[in-house]
């Protein structure tokens, strides 16, 4: 697992990510696992953690800012 912070795109069908753009690459999210949601101070923020096919990734969703950042992933999966 490696923990980073890098700002990505998410793309979303309502509430729920269908893919994430990171370095210029696309990766489909084939399963949403755990999710959830906390306060940073006022600022709401939700957390998800998926896969795209053997990458694990754990996304940050900053609703003050409305910016995603990719926090930790794993090339091996979970």
């Amino acid at each position: 697992m490696r923990n980073i912070s890098e700002k990505v795109s998410v793309t979303l069908d309502s509430d729920t990510p269908l893919s994430v753009t990171w370095k210029n690459r696309d990766y489909k999210i084939t399963k949403i696992g755990l999710r959830h949601n906390y306060y940073e101070g006022k600022t709401l923020v939700h957390i998800f953690s998926v896969l795209s096919n053997n990458l694990f990734m754990k996304l940050k969703f900053d609703t003050k800012h409305l910016s995603w950042k990719l926090l930790e992933f794993s090339e091996n999966g979970i």
